[in-house]
């Protein structure tokens, strides 16, 4: 993943030895409540041992373990010491399965009521300055308690459930550095995680946590149901929901590993199928798209109490890759599977394709209602992510702020309004080689317009419901064709002209797409938020012409920047990733459709042959075309030898 800095069917072998890498764990989350009818005193009230055998049996090798506060410190500075022995006993099971232990410090599911203190006398947690000392105090206890236990691999300052009662940015980042200052008194080497998605948390607070996360040793990306819902409505095994995991992870990413949390389905609605689907699906994407581990939801369900209707799933607690009695799901299956391709990428040996293309998320994100560009901006972003991977782009996600210079094209995706310096630098972007495509999003045209994409804007005609599109200039941007779909279009710019290329237009010949040679580089503008109509309308049963404007219009402008995708692919929803060594190089291709496909790789490059990654006989290719056959949302790991 290119670093974004802040400014300042092969047949398979009989399964090979599994070496576990320790730059990318894979995990799982062990509640310490599996039936809704037990109390908070039950916590961890079991016997563990047959859970982590049947993880490690499954190539799990890192579990999170929740601290009850509640539980441990039942009175004001008196432990209770048959929490220590519980927790003894974990640390014991999970050394006996050559398992590592994620411990959660303060964490929130509520069911086991694990922060709900009784002394605490409904005094905030997260800003109380008594309580944090006790919570420090607690912090200090268990992290000296096992600061030589080699299976701690980490502590988790708190889980995005607990997170989310922060109502300040400052609070959140003043909690951090206080527990973290702790923890570093008494552990000065194992990694601090503050897990929470930066997009996520924001959206359900609007608080930043940026600032806070940035002072810990990993970021963490979280699908969680409520973002979900808003991001990437629909099923969870086609369309959007499918891409949410993998934009995420590269929002999430900055200068830290990211380690992809909450991996699984939301709610106990879906078949075992589409569960095992779901699970594959974030796996894959979590390691595509240079994530540095994973954790999946849950082990096993959680046994509710027989009643209907039934809802709780606050902070997705309910769904495990085991059913209530701890019998395997196809889901824990899927686990195993994906260990065996991930423990074949050594990134000391590989290294993924450079990623030159970016999609920009504007700083209007952060702006308060009434302002309808937080509202819309992520949903958009969304949508250009995903426009891009079906053109087959290395894509990247970064925000308005970070550094340009490792790009060579950007996506800005119907912004309403950029800063008056991200312009300048756009400017300067496009002049010294770069391309970049803007979608109007709304209002007043910055002046700078005029400038780097040689159009003038004449005002906002307004709602459309019908895209039309009318190929002026054949071939300009890539293979676009005229066309009529119905979507709606909240904003449609008018413009004039001022010296671009008009490529295509409107039916009545209003220019809709124009390129403009500006300096070394090139700049595009779409006079529609297109990415906006396409979040805002029916976004997994888009119209497929208009979908196919934006990926064709994307793809054809990374290409003439030298950005164009390194495997081509003839199937949109497949999604290809290249992992290059010095002697072969790994491709993984994701499905992201519910039914089979057989897609075809184009290299450049003569294939020799190719082999699952996990083992197997080769088979020769000779050429530099391939087929990859795929079952619904399948996902596939080859090793390519050349000639």
């Amino acid at each position: 993943m290119t670093a974004k800095k802040k400014k300042e069917q092969p047949t398979e072998a009989a399964e090979p030895v599994i070496v576990r890498q320790a730059d990318f764990p894979i995990g799982i989350d062990v509640y310490p409540l599996d039936e809704e009818r037990r109390g908070w005193a039950d916590w961890y009230d079991r016997d563990i041992e047959p859970e982590f055998a049947t993880l490690a049996e499954n190539r799990v090798w890192l579990v999170r373990i929740f601290l009850s506060w509640k539980y441990f410190e039942p009175q004001v500075g008196q432990y209770d010491e048959e929490a220590a022995s519980r927790l003894d006993a974990i640390m014991d099971a999970a050394r006996a399965h050559d398992l590592k232990v994620l411990l959660s410090l303060f964490a929130d599911d509520r069911l086991a009521e694990m922060t709900d203190v009784p002394w605490g006398k409904r005094r905030d947690p997260r800003t109380d300055d008594y309580l944090i000392q006790r919570e420090i105090s607690l912090a200090q206890r268990i992290v000296n308690r096992y600061r030589t236990e080699p299976v701690v691999w980490g502590w988790e300052l708190a889980n995005e459930a607990f997170c989310t009662g922060f109502t300040s940015e400052a609070d959140l980042e003043r909690w951090t550095d206080m527990m973290r200052d702790a923890i570093r008194e008494v552990d000065g080497e194992r990694p601090i995680i503050l897990g929470v998605d930066p997009e996520t948390l924001f959206r359900t607070t609007g608080v930043d946590p940026r600032p806070a996360i940035d002072l810990n040793e990993y970021a963490v990306s979280h699908v969680t149901a409520p973002y979900r819902v808003y991001a990437a409505e629909g099923p969870v095994t086609s369309g959007p929901a499918t891409y949410l995991d993998g934009f995420l992870l590269r929002a999430a990413a900055r200068d830290l590993p990211v380690l992809v949390d909450g991996v699984g389905v939301h709610s106990l609605d879906f078949s075992h199928a589409e569960e095992a689907a779901a699970v594959r699906n974030s796996l894959y994407s979590a390691l595509m798209n240079g994530g540095s581990g994973v954790m999946v939801r849950r082990f096993r369900d959680l046994e509710t109490e027989k009643r209907e209707p039934y809802f709780r799933d606050p902070f997705e607690v309910l769904v495990g890759v085991a059913d209530v009695d701890g019998e395997a799901k196809p889901s824990l299956g899927e686990i195993k599977r994906f260990a065996r391709v991930a423990a074949r990428i050594d990134r000391r040996r590989y290294q993924p394709a450079p990623e030159r293309v970016g999609v920009l998320i504007p700083a209007e994100r952060y702006e308060p209602l009434p302002s309808l560009a937080g509202l819309y901006g992520p949903r958009a972003c969304l949508q250009s992510y995903i426009g891009a991977k079906e053109a087959h782009l290395p894509v990247d996600v970064l925000r308005e702020g970070d550094e340009l210079g490792a790009y060579h094209a950007l996506f800005i995706p119907s912004a309403m309004k950029l800063g008056a310096g991200t312009w300048h630098e756009l400017a300067a972007f496009v002049q010294g080689g770069g391309s970049i495509v803007v979608s109007y999003g709304g209002g007043d045209a910055d002046p700078a317009v005029r400038e780097i994409f040689g159009i003038e804007f004449l005002g906002d005609h307004g709602v459309r419901r019908t895209v039309s599109c009318r190929v002026a200039q054949p071939g300009v941007l890539g293979d676009i064709r005229s066309f009529d779909a119905r979507l709606e279009l909240p904003q449609f710019a008018l413009l004039g002209h001022g010296g671009a290329t008009i490529v295509a237009t409107d039916a009545t010949g209003s220019p809709l797409l124009t390129v403009n040679q500006y300096g070394q580089g090139k700049a595009v503008f779409i006079a529609t938020p297109i990415e906006r109509a396409l979040a805002q309308g029916d976004p997994w049963a888009a119209p497929a012409e208009v979908r196919d404007l934006l990926r064709c219009v994307y793809g054809a402008v990374a290409r003439a920047a030298g950005a164009g995708p390194i495997i081509d692919c003839d199937t949109p929803e497949v999604e290809v990733a290249l992992f290059m060594g010095e002697e072969d190089d790994l491709v993984i291709v994701l499905n992201h459709l519910p039914e089979p496909v057989t897609a075809m790789l184009s290299v450049e490059r003569v294939v020799a042959t190719v082999a699952d990654a996990r083992g197997g006989q080769p088979a020769e290719v000779g050429g530099k075309t391939f087929g990859v056959p795929l079952g619904p949302n399948g996902a596939s790991a080859l090793r390519l030898a050349y000639t």
